[in-house]
């Protein structure tokens, strides 16, 4: 696992979020490209991959949700 997946998933742990997770909040990765696109540009890069396939979330509501309350941005 590279240093830009460990980063991305400690910063999601964080937010009560987990990578291949069974919450229907946790995202589902297909591409692990995703998490250098993630630390380029943040929530810009998350969308794009989402719109690629790169990964999705049964519930993206519950995910955004538990994503903005945790401020990871500010991190």
């Amino acid at each position: 696992m590279s240093r830009a997946n460990d980063t991305v998933k400690e910063l999601l742990q964080s937010a009560d979020i987990t990578v291949n997770g069974s919450e229907p909040h946790d995202p589902q990765v297909h591409d692990e490209r995703l998490y250098h696109r993630i630390l380029q540009k943040g929530s810009l890069r998350l969308g794009e991959a989402y719109m690629d396939g790169w990964w999705d979330c049964e519930k993206l509501d519950e995910f955004f949700t538990k994503l903005l309350n945790a401020e990871l941005e500010k991190k």
